[in-house]
C-alpha cells in the first residue's frame, strides 16, 4: 500500500477511535431523525453536488451525530459554503477535518502504444513512430518533429492522453519528436503490420540503397518499396532538412512520424514524400532512427 492509501487509512482509523471516544449529546438526536439528516445531505449533494473538499457523511450511532468528514483545510469558498448548507440542515451534523477522500478501486484503463497508430495535437494527425526509453527506463515516443515542433500534449486516436512534447527537431539537422509517454499508455515494441498483424521490433538497422522496407502509418497502411538514395537532404517549404533517406514506399498526409523497418530493424520515422498511394509513382521519406536515438539519449523498444 503507497503512502498516500497508507495515510488516508490511518485518518480513518484515528477518526473511529475519535469519535468512539467521543461522548454523547445531552439530547441525544434518535437514530431515525439522524438517518433522516444523512438522507437531506445526500439529497442536498444530488442536486447541487458536493465540493472535492467533502470525503464523505455517515451516522455516527455513539456520538447521534452525522459526520460530514472532510480532506483540506483551508477550505476554499465553495467548500466553506457547502458546510455551513449543511449545518443548516440540522444541528446533529458535525465536522471532522482531515479525513482522507476515498477513491474508486477499478484500475485505470491502460493502451498500448503501437508504431503506426494516430496520434493527434494541435489539431493535427500523425502517426506514433517507435516506443522508446530513456536510460533511467522513463518512457517517450519517437514521432516526426514537423508534428511536435509546436510543443504541447499529444492525445491517442482514442483522445486519451498521451503527453507532452519533450523535445523537437524540425531544421537542417532532422526531422524528429520525443513525447513523454504517461501511466495510461503501455510503450510496445511492435508496429503495426499488413492484415491487422504486428511487427515486433528487435532492434535497428541501417538501410542501403536498394534494400526492401515497409512504413505503417494512419491514414495508408502498411505499405513497402526500396530505398532509392541516402543523405537526402529535402528542400520542404519550410526549409531544407538534411540526412533523409528516399525511398519508394507511398504515403499520404496523415502518416507523418510513422516507423519505417526491415524484418524487425527499426530504420526511421517518416518525413515527408511525393505523390500518394492512389496513383503509381509516389515516394516517401524518412529520417533515420540511430540518430534520433544517439542525440536524444534513448533506446528504441525491442522484443525480448
Amino acid at each position: 500500500m503507497g503512502r498516500r492509501h497508507g495515510s488516508g487509512l490511518l485518518a480513518f482509523l484515528l477518526l473511529a477511535v475519535a469519535l468512539q471516544a467521543a461522548p454523547a449529546p445531552a439530547l441525544a438526536a434518535p437514530p431515525d431523525q439522524l438517518r433522516q439528516v444523512k438522507e437531506r445531505l445526500d439529497t442536498l449533494a444530488e442536486q447541487r453536488g458536493a465540493p472535492a473538499a467533502v470525503s464523505a457523511w455517515w451516522v455516527d450511532a455513539p456520538s447521534a451525530t452525522v459526520v460530514l468528514a472532510l480532506n483540506a483545510r483551508p477550505r476554499d469558498a465553495r467548500a466553506a459554503a457547502w458546510v455551513d448548507e449543511a449545518q443548516r440542515v440540522d444541528p446533529a451534523v458535525r465536522v471532522v477535518d482531515g479525513v482522507a477522500a476515498p477513491t474508486p478501486r477499478a484500475d485505470p484503463p491502460v493502451y498500448d502504444l503501437v508504431g503506426g497508430d494516430a496520434i493527434r495535437l494541435g489539431g493535427s494527425r500523425c502517426s506514433v513512430g517507435f516506443s522508446a526509453r530513456t536510460a533511467a527506463g522513463a518512457p517517450r515516443m519517437v514521432t516526426a518533429g514537423h508534428c511536435t515542433h509546436r510543443g504541447g500534449d499529444v492525445n491517442g486516436a482514442n483522445e486519451a492522453p498521451v503527453g507532452p512534447v519533450r523535445s523537437s527537431v524540425f531544421d537542417r539537422t532532422g526531422d524528429w519528436g520525443v513525447v513523454d509517454v504517461g501511466p495510461g499508455w503501455r510503450p510496445t515494441p511492435s508496429v503495426a503490420a499488413e492484415a491487422s498483424t504486428t511487427r515486433a521490433v528487435t532492434g535497428t538497422a541501417t538501410a542501403p540503397v536498394g534494400a526492401a522496407v515497409c512504413r505503417s502509418g494512419s491514414t495508408t497502411g502498411w505499405r513497402c518499396g526500396t530505398v532509392t538514395a541516402v543523405d537526402v537532404t529535402a528542400n520542404y517549404a519550410a526549409g531544407p532538412v538534411q540526412g533523409l533517406v528516399l525511398t519508394t514506399a507511398c504515403s499520404e498526409g496523415g502518416d507523418s512520424g510513422g516507423p519505417f523497418v526491415a524484418g524487425s530493424a527499426a530504420l526511421g520515422v517518416l518525413s515527408g514524400g511525393t505523390g500518394d498511394c492512389t496513383t503509381a509513382g509516389g515516394s516517401s521519406l524518412y529520417q533515420p532512427i540511430d540518430e534520433v536515438l544517439r542525440v536524444e539519449g534513448l533506446l528504441v523498444a525491442t522484443a525480448s
